[in-house]
């Protein structure tokens, strides 16, 4: 019976402990999120001086028309996705031409994030992208300004 006690207290101690992480870290993870905003807000993510985004605007309207392109021998299916269509890999598959991995849609003027999803898993930021910006992950995300 000793025995039995100590082991639900063991695991008591123990669910308590990850608990309390998980509390700690998710707070942790909104701090890192409204800093995220706050740098957005300002307009100060980070950028490269060289390079041209491969999605860029075809002209300006009340909505634009943007061509997205990405390039990776090895991918066997691409998708754009970002804040136009809630990050939904499902909504704007690439098609292959010519090696290259290729696509249009209409959007809203102003800035947007995106990134390419390679063989529906990897979450790439556009290679050819001049803008960058960090995302709530970790990780970064692609600009385009629409005009």
């Amino acid at each position: 019976m000793f025995r039995l006690l100590r082991f639900i207290w063991k695991l008591f101690i123990l669910a308590s402990v990850f608990g309390i992480g998980y509390i700690i870290g998710r707070e942790h993870s909104f701090e890192e999120e409204e800093d995220w905003d706050n740098d957005e807000d300002a307009g100060t993510g980070d950028k490269k001086p060289e390079g041209t985004p491969a999605a860029t605007p075809s002209a300006p309207a009340a909505e634009v028309q943007v061509e997205f392109s990405y390039t990776d021998p090895k991918a066997t299916a691409v998708a754009v996705v970002g804040d136009f269509n809630d990050w939904n890999k499902d909504k704007n598959p690439l098609k292959l031409e010519d090696g290259v991995w290729k696509g249009s849609m209409t959007l809203k003027p102003g800035r947007h994030e995106y990134k390419f999803v390679v063989n529906n898993t990897d979450w790439i930021t556009d290679p050819k992208s001049s803008e960058t910006v960090a995302d709530k992950y970790g990780g970064r995300s692609s600009i385009l300004v629409a005009r």
